[in-house]
């Protein structure tokens, strides 16, 4: 009688049995009971190997904007939305221009990880970076939702894993990320930091898995928010107002500001009630003879 085998055995058995099931190992199957090939295994695998490789070099599976792929075992094409298509006001997926691009949905090494025991959130985690990363390679971004699907779990558990691989040090280019359509900063707090610490956009852009164009606009907006700051202009209204940028997004680029720019609020407030002390000073900054003194200038509304 044999012996049961462990949990380690029965996992290898398992990745066997995924890794089997590929073109490989049909063809090798139809050799050996359907064209009555008998010069053995091994040399029907190293003929097959050869099929397979002249299909690969000479058999186009797949062309994508001139740009000629191969659809592979475990791979699938997905729509989506290209860098360059900006979301605007009212604008709707129906009319957002899609290409397809190709991922792979399942990999060797996804294979691999089942034999050293099944951890769903590494793995799924490791598939939302691989996803997103092909995309934008092929000139396109992910949404959540589109991971969603693509996963098979709802939208807010993406967003957590989404959230949990920034947090790790790794800038996911998703749509919300790079079309800014998210709540999230995270990518603007990356993009100003490194621009702050003295790097060029091109070296932002490559560490940011942002275009140059994108980058250059994150800091011209942020230059906009600093400058009326810095001129004491720094109610959120009046500083989305003058910048053109909505609320929330002023508010986001406000939110970066060094500390020194921050405290700006802080020191003036402190300034108005010292003053308090030797004359009558409105909340509005208005003495009852005229403007007060030292008051910042201010554009007219």
């Amino acid at each position: 009688m044999s012996k049961p085998l462990t949990k380690e055995q029965i996992q290898l058995k398992k990745s066997r049995r995924l890794k089997d099931k590929n073109l490989s190992s049909h063809l090798l199957y139809r050799f050996l009971n359907m064209y009555g090939y008998d010069k053995g295994e091994i040399t029907a695998k190293a003929i097959i190997d050869d099929i397979l490789q002249i299909i690969e070099d000479y058999f186009l599976v797949g062309c994508i904007n001139d740009d000629q792929r191969f659809i592979h075992y475990g791979d699938l094409v997905w729509m989506a939305v290209p860098v360059d298509e900006y979301p605007k006001r009212g604008k709707s997926i129906a009319q957002t221009k899609m290409i397809p691009v190709v991922l792979s949905f399942v990999t060797e090494s996804d294979i691999d990880h089942l034999a050293h025991g099944f951890h769903t959130r590494y793995l799924r985690k490791k598939r939302i970076k691989r996803w997103v990363d092909q995309a934008f390679d092929q000139g396109a971004l992910l949404t959540q939702l589109d991971l969603s699907m693509l996963l098979g779990i709802c939208d807010a558990n993406i967003s957590k894993y989404v959230n949990e691989i920034q947090t790790e040090g790794n800038m996911l280019p998703t749509r919300g990320n790079i079309h800014d359509l998210s709540g999230a900063i995270t990518h603007k707090r990356e993009i100003i930091t490194l621009y702050l610490e003295g790097y060029l956009t091109p070296e932002i852009a490559s560490k940011t898995n942002h275009s140059k164009e994108a980058v250059d606009r994150y800091i011209k907006d942020y230059h906009k928010v600093e400058t009326l700051w810095n001129y004491g202009i720094t109610t959120l209204e009046e500083i989305s107002h003058l910048s053109h940028l909505s609320r929330r997004v002023a508010q986001q680029y406000i939110d970066l500001l060094p500390a020194k720019l921050k405290s700006y609020k802080d020191q003036s407030a402190n300034l108005i009630d010292s003053k308090k002390s030797h004359g009558n000073i409105h909340p509005s900054g208005e003495t009852e003879s005229g403007s007060a003194e030292e008051q910042p200038a201010r554009d007219s509304p």
